[in-house]
């Protein structure tokens, strides 16, 4: 199986999700790779939102 340079298998996408205080969670949105999965976190964060937000593979 080909790697990519952050480790993680080729052809998987990442899903930014966010959680609400009532602990639903929704795909904010999908990168093509983990670092600009980090880079969309950092920015939400950076806005000081309340909510959770996380990264995690999309499964198919």
């Amino acid at each position: 199986m080909d790697r990519k340079t952050d480790g993680s298998p080729s052809g998987v996408r990442w899903a930014l999700w966010r959680q609400d205080d009532n602990g639903h969670r929704y795909i904010v949105c999908v990168t093509q790779s983990r670092e600009e999965a980090e880079l969309a976190l950092k920015n939400y964060e950076a806005h000081h939102h309340k909510q959770y937000y996380f990264i995690e593979p999309l499964r198919q």
